[in-house]
């Protein structure tokens, strides 16, 4: 994992939105897992899974959890098919804050599509609840 958060370090965040964004990616990451889990599994299998998650008892605890799932859906490849899922998932996210970070530098030199596109975005709720208020 320690792979994981210097990816993510590469991003230029703090340690602690470093920290939070990887708790993040690891609930997307559990969630990938846990649906090719659906595939393979019954109800009552995937209820007990989904309650030894809610009883997890540390970081650690769950960690162990999400292993032991991730080699029933992926078998011997279980460790790189989990740290693939985390690196695309950090690709995706540095190519959306470059694409973004474009299109800002694009509206800034005058590109009226940038403008226009950059104008809608903050009209949104998920620009107005990011975005720092004054």
């Amino acid at each position: 994992m320690e792979e994981i958060l210097a990816k993510i370090k590469e991003l230029g965040l703090p340690e602690q939105e470093t920290n939070e964004l990887f708790d993040l990616l690891t609930q997307e990451v559990l969630d990938v897992v846990f649906q090719d889990l659906a595939e393979k599994s019954t109800d009552e299998e995937l209820t007990v899974i989904e309650n030894r998650i809610k009883d997890s008892k540390s970081p650690e605890h769950f960690e162990t959890i999400l292993n032991e799932i991730a080699v029933t859906v992926y078998g011997d490849t279980a460790q790189q098919e989990i740290k693939n899922i985390y690196l695309d998932m950090v690709d995706g996210l540095k190519k959306n804050v470059a694409d973004a970070k474009d299109l800002i530098e694009r509206a800034n030199n005058g590109d009226p599509d940038a403008k226009a596109l950059l104008e809608k975005a903050q009209q949104t709720d998920m620009y107005k609840n990011i975005a720092p208020t004054e």
